[in-house]
């Protein structure tokens, strides 16, 4: 009777429902770089100068030595890459996803 059940393909089927599961439910990390994935997941797809100048520079509560959820906001004495605390940034970019002017545009 052991070869009535193909215990491969229930294996199979329940290691894929796994990772799908894992996949769309994955935790969020504690701290991310300012990365293309984070720029579109956050920031609407804006360009880091964007994001700098109409968020970091905008609203100075969001640097990290004001409390805020980023760190090195620009290139200083304190340090050359910026960090972002992801679930601060998230809970704070929703609460002003309106003041924040998505469409305002970098001049040269």
């Amino acid at each position: 009777m052991d070869g009535l059940i193909n215990q491969q393909v229930i294996f199979d089927f329940v290691r894929k429902l796994t990772d799908d599961f894992l996949q769309k439910n994955k935790p969020l990390p504690r701290t991310a770089k300012l990365t293309k994935e984070i720029r579109e997941n956050l920031f609407h797809g804006k360009g880091t100068e964007w994001i700098r100048v109409f968020v970091f520079d905008k609203y100075p509560e969001v640097d990290e030595c004001n409390g805020g959820w980023v760190l090195n906001p620009r290139r200083s004495a304190y340090g050359t890459t910026t960090t972002i605390l992801v679930k601060p940034a998230i809970k704070w970019l929703d609460e002003h996803e309106y003041e924040i002017d998505w469409n305002e545009k970098l001049t040269n």
